[in-house]
């Protein structure tokens, strides 16, 4: 019986411990960033707006065969 509670409380330790390395190790990882900074100023957001004149410009092209 005292067998089985040393089992049960070195697996509950075990859980815990691997529970919270992988929590930390999760924190950590998103607080670092991977990308370096002068890369980072190159990198700019996309934009989502369409500029509209330049399919005007394609659309008023005038093709030769």
């Amino acid at each position: 019986m005292n067998e089985d509670r040393d089992i049960l409380l070195i697996a509950i330790f075990t859980t815990v411990t691997i529970l919270l390395w992988v929590f930390f190790e999760l924190v950590q990882t998103t607080k670092t960033s991977t990308v370096a900074t002068p890369l980072q100023k190159v990198v700019l957001p996309l934009s989502s707006k369409i500029d509209t004149s330049v399919l005007d410009t394609l659309e008023a092209k005038q093709t030769f065969d």
